[in-house]
């Protein structure tokens, strides 16, 4: 399945299901937004599973993007992806905040 997302300045809105088949996009898209803007804000609500090579992605996404002295994190992310990033405790790491 493609990887299906938006721009809105600079935020990158993901939609869809994140898994191995779109994994090198999903670095493709992270990596060109991220030439754009500097720092990644990645807004992940419409994204109903995330599979570990989405999650390792994003993980090396975050390094090279401190490796800048920037930032990535994500806003807005589903229960699925509130979940997995629970499991790996990555939340923090990510600057997810926890739901209210």
């Amino acid at each position: 399945m493609p990887l299906t997302y938006t721009v809105n300045g600079p935020e990158l809105i993901l939609s869809g299901r994140l898994d191995a088949q779109n994994a090198l996009d999903l670095r493709a898209v992270l990596a060109e937004h991220a030439a754009q803007t500097g720092n990644l804000h990645v807004n992940m609500a419409d994204v109903p599973f995330m599979d570990s090579s989405a999650l390792a992605a994003l993980v090396s996404a975050l390094k090279d993007r401190r490796r800048e002295g920037r930032t990535l994190r994500l806003t807005g992310a589903s229960p699925a992806v509130r979940e997995l990033m629970s499991l790996t405790m990555l939340g923090r790491v990510f600057g997810l905040e926890e739901p209210r």
